[in-house]
């Protein structure tokens, strides 16, 4: 739970408050994502984040606002704090991907929960692989719209091109997921098609 704080601290810090884009988190059975609409220094970008750096948060008020209440001991220790609290319970060091809408922190499991996970599906243990998102009638909503609602909370600032693409379906068929999604409340646009991001409202 600490590694995990950290990764919140992270997002806090470095998120670009001027776009009111909202630190996104999808949690899986299997996985966890953080999406953090960010902008990460560039030359910290193809170095080794879990290792000794310098730090340059992108917002220094908040940052010495949470290291005066002692949330933060130290600059740039944070991802390497995840990495000794991942060896400590061995589990998978996250994974993170730089973009120039974000930054998006995958969390993978360990290799005993995972057992144990399938474990639970082989007694027919039902589990809800869509704990952060409370939508009315989830189980009512049809196969490609479940697919595309997915996908959207995996990567809020994917186009519907894209969505086609990964789906390997026709554009039509998105076209009328999405529509449906929207009609029904649960899912909207926020900026444009190139630059803007989805946002679960349901």
């Amino acid at each position: 739970m600490n590694g995990f704080r950290e990764i919140l601290l992270n997002s806090i810090n470095h998120k670009q408050y001027e776009e009111s884009n909202p630190v996104q988190i999808s949690i899986y059975d299997d996985k966890i994502y953080v999406w953090n609409d960010g902008k990460f220094p560039e030359e910290l970008a193809s170095q080794n984040l879990f290792e000794k750096h310098y730090s340059k948060p992108y917002n220094p008020l908040i940052a010495q606002t949470f290291f005066k209440a002692g949330f933060i001991e130290s600059w740039g220790r944070g991802f390497e704090k995840i990495k000794k609290e991942c060896e400590q319970y061995n589990t998978p060091i996250p994974e993170i991907e730089i973009k120039q809408s974000g930054v998006m922190i995958k969390c993978n499991p360990s290799k005993t929960y995972m057992e144990l996970l399938n474990k639970m599906k082989g007694k027919n243990v039902q589990i809800n692989v869509h704990k952060n998102v409370q939508i009315n009638d989830y189980e009512k909503l049809s196969k490609i719209e479940k697919l595309i609602l997915e996908i959207i909370l995996e990567s809020p600032e994917i186009t519907q091109v894209n969505i086609a693409t990964k789906l390997d379906k026709a554009p039509k068929t998105i076209q009328r997921g999405i529509a449906s999604l929207k009609e029904k409340e649960i899912i909207e646009r926020i900026g444009s098609n190139k630059k803007g991001y989805w946002k679960v409202v349901n």
